[in-house]
């Protein structure tokens, strides 16, 4: 990646020896001889460090440290002067200078001074942005095993865009975890950027950055997402949820990894990997029009799909033993193991909110138990309880005879989908965010179902 320099100096050959020897170092190179010309070209160039003279004809290079900093938080600012003293050194810091270097100086000195300045730069955006468990695929199923298998590939393949399937609480976070884990990418930062949770107005700016005066309240240049995530990885979590008109935008992105930031005019190109996930059908959803093929053609280069729990039992033993350890450590419990018609019981349920949900119910036992042994009595589980099942798998949903006349299916279809959400909205008292924990879905998701529901 090439960083970017701009040197802010009064002396013309100072300019062009730093021009000349930090560009053969691998640096793009802007000057200027002032401090008018030096903030103009700041916020046009948006260069990642300021070599900034402290003596520039009447100005005073401390004294406008701010002014560089407004047009980018970011901005590596590094004074130089030739009159240096502690006290001029510890106003500097105050301002907000990143380095402080005395005249006559090397290459050698400023190119390290330039790079230490960005890895630490690196490893700040890092440690905010990977909020992430370090957490291992759980199971023994050969669909996990195959899984494991895709996910070593894709970490020794690390410029592969990924499309993970699977419905909510499969482990979508987990398997997007260890394939950066596992890359070349895993000393920079891995972004999550949950597409149903950001209103429509703000996700482009949250995705791309803006620039200063772009809209009301935009004092100052901010980067977005995907530029702060530069050499790491992406998640597009819900990607499914994007609006249309961010679709368009998404897929123009990925076709060079280049975007302007909103009231920008220059081309940013970053190297980030793409891994998207979502509980939908994607072909589906290409098929009603609410999302666009050639955006899904483009996402889906290597897809990696996760079976429910119910379709992977034996995977639940170990999954359960996990979550035992895990809640053990971090409740301060000491239950030794679970009770065999429990973990039987565990194995015939349905586990419509898959290993999300077991997880959940495995915690609340461990926070009720006294014992050695977990039993499920401890949350009020029922042994006996019947196994949990959709209502297609039990063969009760009440459906219409076709042999008495044709029908409207994508009605019939809404019908039971409102009669869903009524139950929600009623249960929940009007809560949008429960409503939707309820059902699987996201919050966006429901108010736009419950919006196009009024419409019909």
């Amino acid at each position: 990646m090439k960083y970017k320099v701009l040197v802010v100096d009064d002396e013309f050959l100072l300019r062009m020896t730093l021009e000349s020897g930090l560009s053969d170092r691998g640096y793009q190179v802007e000057t200027a001889p002032d401090i008018r010309q030096g903030l103009a070209l700041a916020e046009s160039f948006h260069p990642d460090a300021v070599l900034l003279d402290n003596r520039l004809g009447s100005d005073r290079g401390m004294d406008h440290i701010a002014d560089f900093r407004q047009l980018d938080e970011e901005v590596q600012v590094i004074l130089m002067t030739a009159y240096g003293s502690v006290s001029q050194a510890v106003e500097a810091m105050k301002l907000g200078v990143s380095n402080y270097v005395l005249k006559p100086f090397d290459l050698e000195e400023i190119d390290l001074i330039i790079r230490r300045g960005m890895e630490q730069l690196t490893n700040r955006r890092t440690v905010a942005l990977m909020r992430r468990p370090n957490r291992a695929l759980i199971g023994v199923s050969p669909a996990i095993q195959r899984i494991r298998q895709n996910i070593r590939i894709l970490a020794e393949n690390d410029n592969v865009d990924v499309l993970i399937l699977g419905e909510t609480g499969t482990g979508k976070e987990v398997v997007v975890n260890n394939i950066h884990d596992g890359s070349a990418r895993r000393d920079k930062p891995l972004v999550k950027i949950n597409c149903g949770a950001i209103p429509e107005t703000l996700l482009e700016s949250e995705l791309f950055g803006y620039e200063k005066g772009a809209f009301t309240g935009a004092g100052k240049t901010k980067k977005g997402l995907m530029e702060l995530a530069n050499g790491g990885t992406v998640f597009l979590d819900e990607v499914g949820e994007l609006p249309m008109s961010m679709q368009a935008k998404l897929l123009t992105f990925l076709e060079d990894r280049s975007f302007k930031r909103v009231g920008g005019l220059r081309d940013i190109e970053v190297n980030v990997r793409i891994i998207a996930a979502t509980n939908r059908r994607l072909e589906e959803e290409v098929e009603k029009g609410t999302f666009r093929e050639d955006l899904y053609y483009r996402l889906n280069v290597m897809q990696v799909h996760i079976p429910p729990l119910r379709e992977r039992p034996e995977d639940i033993p170990e999954l359960c033993r996990f979550y035992l350890d895990h809640f053990n450590r971090k409740l301060k419990k000491s239950l030794r193991d679970i009770d065999p018609e429990f973990l039987s019981a565990m194995e015939r349920r349905g586990w419509q909110g898959n290993v999300r949900e077991l997880r959940n119910v495995i915690e609340r036992c461990v926070l009720f138990s006294d014992g050695e042994l977990l039993t499920g009595e401890e949350a009020g589980l029922s042994l006996t309880a019947p196994v949990r099942r959709r209502a297609e798998e039990r063969g009760t949903f009440p459906i219409y005879d076709l042999r008495q006349g044709s029908i409207d299916l994508r009605r019939e279809v809404d019908a039971f989908e409102m009669a869903y959400i009524r139950q929600a909205m009623e249960l929940t008292g009007g809560n949008l965010s429960q409503a939707a924990q309820l059902l699987g879905a996201t919050r966006f998701t429901l108010k736009r179902r419950l919006e196009s529901g009024e419409e019909r």
